[in-house]
């Protein structure tokens, strides 16, 4: 039995609480929040109760920003998850190769493109889910952000989410597409006669624990993935209900629901997001925002003291005349002593401190700083402001991209884009040994945004470290910088920077470079000997005479 009511009791609280005030004041597009809303008209009118803009800007920014500063064009390098792999010459090399083809695959698919709204749900709601599924035919995948009022989730002993239910519809045309003779005879009609009529489905994907190791069906594998067709079922669903029934049954090796929370407390399943943490400034900025409305229009159109023998004929438009003969009774208006600066002051305090919820200062860095500071200090600006970035991109990483990476190159590796056949070359057997061990291909982001936090963390204390260092050297001597491994260091730096494998030399290639720079340097001072040596002896610098004495002594010698 599935607990599809259990989930939803769960999840209640949230869409009746939290999400629907951020629905309606920050991410209008996810105003109708509730299980029931998903019956409603499409393309109705959305964000009638916000009157201000800002925290949606505020969003945007932080949504855009993130999206463009964490998937740049390199945005990510694959290493092995033992450490030691990375400095062999042949696993990175390899691994290079490996990046290539994921790229191409990111590229073939929409991941790109559905990124925005991924981030949207993340930076509002705080539980954004991204379905990827191999589109069979075309060798691409593709990924779906799934609406946050299709999802329910469960965590496991660890925290992290194992089981997802999505209730969601589908018209008669895609159903019948997607699954066939399966359905109901009721789609199945519509499918004919009414193709865009909705029916309720709900996808269950969970651990399977009735796994038989080592038996091979689509059934058999790590999780498993029901679809059913629920006829506007209510609470439980089982097997054999007559008001549900099963249209698919099979399995996946890797969950294909990424289930990001942006950030969560340890006791509940659904996570915050910065709209979340906003929401008291959301709250005053919407009404101080209604208020000043209100204001502006007192001011324009005021309250006015009509005579009472003028009822019902008060021309109160341009141009409009209204005749009198008493001149002590005229319209006028009431006076309101609105104060604009005062309101208009602590909304913008109000509005500092919202738009520092999603970090909108750093993103705008370079906009907010240009002709007040030079590049380099701007760059100094955004190392610093990046360390605070952190916690985000770790959550983003270890709950989204990573678990859509694995999925990705699972994909890909059942298609065979990772044999020789395809142009790869052959895996190096260290590799082989790792895998085999348990080990597996990870890797980490290379975006601005994580070049900046590297930077920060790693980077610039180092180059502090060698310029101190440097500073000392010339006080007491070069044995001082003896501690460091140059070579080492020179890769330390290239990694930080993101550069290509093939920009870069190979330990053998280096051992080459040393030792001909060694021979380069023992022929000059060879040289440079001998040079000297004829200074002090200019005879020894001529050609030996023939029959003479030191030519007897050569000859001797041997």
């Amino acid at each position: 039995m599935l607990d599809q009511k259990g989930m939803e009791e769960v999840r209640r609280p949230y869409e009746d609480g939290m999400w629907i005030d951020i629905g309606r004041f920050v991410n209008i597009r996810r105003e109708n929040m509730t299980i029931s809303s998903a019956s409603l008209e499409k393309g109705q009118r959305k964000g009638t109760r916000a009157f201000d803009g800002t925290p949606l800007g505020a969003l945007n920014t932080w949504a855009d920003g993130m999206q463009g500063f964490l998937f740049s064009r390199n945005w990510f390098k694959s290493q092995m998850s033992n450490p030691t792999l990375n400095h062999i010459d042949a696993v990175r090399e390899w691994l290079q190769v490996y990046d290539l083809k994921m790229y191409s695959a990111f590229e073939r698919g929409n991941f790109y493109a559905i990124l925005g709204q991924w981030f949207r749900d993340a930076g509002s709601i705080g539980t954004a889910t991204l379905f990827s599924e191999e589109e069979v035919g075309q060798g691409t995948t593709v990924h779906t952000v799934i609406h946050p009022r299709e999802i329910f989730i469960r965590e496991d002993q660890y925290g992290m989410v194992d089981t997802v239910h999505r209730k969601f519809n589908m018209t008669a045309h895609a159903a019948f597409d997607k699954f066939g003779e399966k359905v109901s005879e009721a789609i199945k009609k519509n499918a004919k006669d009414k193709p865009d009529a909705d029916h309720q489905f709900l996808h269950a994907v969970f651990p399977n624990k009735d796994r038989i190791f080592g038996k091979r069906t689509s059934g058999n594998k790590a999780f498993r993935s029901i679809y059913i067709e629920t006829k506007a079922a209510k609470g439980n669903i089982s097997v054999g209900q007559s008001n549900a029934e099963i249209v698919r049954d099979s399995g996946f090796d890797i969950n294909p629901y990424a289930v990001w929370r942006f950030r969560k407390s340890s006791d509940e399943p659904y996570g915050y997001s910065p709209a979340a943490d906003a929401l008291v400034e959301v709250f005053q900025l919407n009404q101080y925002s209604k208020t000043l409305q209100q204001a502006a229009q007192m001011s324009v159109d005021p309250p006015l003291n009509v005579p009472v023998e003028m009822r019902n004929r008060v021309r109160n438009r341009p141009h409009g005349n209204n005749y009198y003969e008493d001149p002590k009774r005229v319209i006028q208006p009431v006076f309101t002593q609105i104060n604009y600066p005062v309101g208009d002051a602590e909304r913008l305090r109000v509005e500092r401190s919202m738009q520092d919820k999603f970090r909108v200062e750093f993103f705008r860095a370079f906009i907010g700083r240009q002709g007040e500071a030079t590049a380099t200090e701007i760059m100094a600006i955004k190392g610093e402001q990046a360390t605070l970035m952190i916690p985000q991109v770790d959550s983003v990483y270890v709950e989204g991209i990573r678990p859509a990476f694995a999925i990705v190159s699972d994909i890909e590796d059942k298609n065979g884009a990772f044999s020789e056949d395809e142009g790869m070359p052959p895996m190096p057997p260290e590799i082989e040994d790792e895998i085999g061990r348990g080990g597996f291909i990870n890797f980490i982001l290379t975006g601005p945004l994580a070049q900046a936090q590297r930077r920060a963390t790693e980077v610039e204390p180092a180059i502090q470290t060698l310029e101190l260092a440097a500073r000392t050297a010339e006080v007491l001597g070069p044995e001082v910088l003896d501690v460091y491994k140059k070579v080492e260091i020179g890769e330390f730096i290239a990694e930080s920077g993101n550069m290509n494998q093939s920009l870069l030399n190979s330990r053998d290639e280096i051992i080459q470079i040393q030792e001909d720079r060694a021979a380069a340097i023992e022929q000059e001072r060879q040289a440079l000997l001998a040079i000297e040596a004829a200074k002090v002896a200019p005879g020894l610098g001529k050609s030996v005479e023939e029959n003479s004495p030191l030519e007897a002594i050569g000859a001797a010698v041997g």
